[in-house]
């Protein structure tokens, strides 16, 4: 029986669709968030750490952290090339990367993420990951593209810019709420004619707590710098600090 392969670098192909668009034709940051998910999903599927592997042993991944810098947007009906792997381990996190290109090979968007593995009943955090990923090969080529992922730290003034109530179409496998709908709630945080001459360049989202079906959010935002804005996604029960997210703007491009 011949061996089978390993890829170390996963390739996906995607057409930006209708829904994935937004009002002007170009592809959402949340849709191109999900694309990087979805890839980033058959890739440890193909590694043996995909999502039903680390199930039948009690545990799920969990997305702490995500940055995308994107350089130029792929437009409505455009076909892009979305590349990740993984790029090692910090702490208790294990590492991801990705690159979204055109069809010509432009790489036009970079982005990393940070993932826990918790116990599924207990929602404690695997202590060692490396257990876990020691048959993955690495990829010192790609380990170069690197970019940092820093924590949002807290900020004072933030301004309440309305509530959200999770609902059914919010929630995932894990029966919370999908970490893509707190890249939409930020990206909600500022209204359509916003977006009509200002483009999301740099968008860094810490996932801190959980929300379930039926829990309301408050969305709180503030600027923090020319064109950088921070928006938190607070508990309306009990204040908890559910996500925090730093964007930053760029006129359109």
């Amino acid at each position: 029986m011949a061996r089978r392969t390993i890829l170390p670098v996963w390739k996906s192909h995607y057409r930006v669709q209708g829904l994935d668009a937004d009002l002007i034709s170009l592809a959402k940051v949340s849709a191109l968030c999900n694309y990087f998910q979805e890839s980033a999903g058959q890739h440890a599927d193909h590694l043996g750490v995909g999502y039903a592997a680390l199930l039948s042993k009690g545990m799920v991944w969990i997305l702490s952290r995500l940055r995308i810098q994107i350089e130029a947007y792929p437009i409505l009906g455009e076909e892009i090339v979305l590349e990740t792997w993984p790029a090692g381990i910090d702490g208790l996190f294990a590492l991801r990367n990705f690159t979204i290109a055109r069809a010509n090979g432009q790489k036009v968007i970079k982005g990393t993420s940070a993932w826990l593995v918790i116990e599924k009943d207990t929602r404690k955090p695997l202590r060692d990951v490396s257990v876990l990923l020691k048959n993955i090969p690495e990829n010192p080529f790609y380990a170069r593209e690197n970019i940092d992922i820093p924590k949002v730290r807290p900020v004072q003034g933030l301004t309440k810019t309305g509530t959200v109530t999770a609902r059914y179409s919010d929630l995932d496998a894990n029966a919370h709420v999908n970490n893509n709908r707190y890249i939409e709630w930020t990206m909600n945080a500022f209204d359509a004619e916003w977006y009509r001459t200002r483009r999301i360049h740099d968008l860094v989202i810490s996932f801190l707590n959980e929300l379930h079906a039926g829990n309301a959010l408050d969305i709180l935002k503030v600027q923090t710098g020319q064109d950088i804005w921070q928006v938190e996604g607070h508990s309306a029960n009990n204040g908890e600090i559910v996500f925090r997210s730093l964007v930053s703007f760029t006129d359109y491009f």
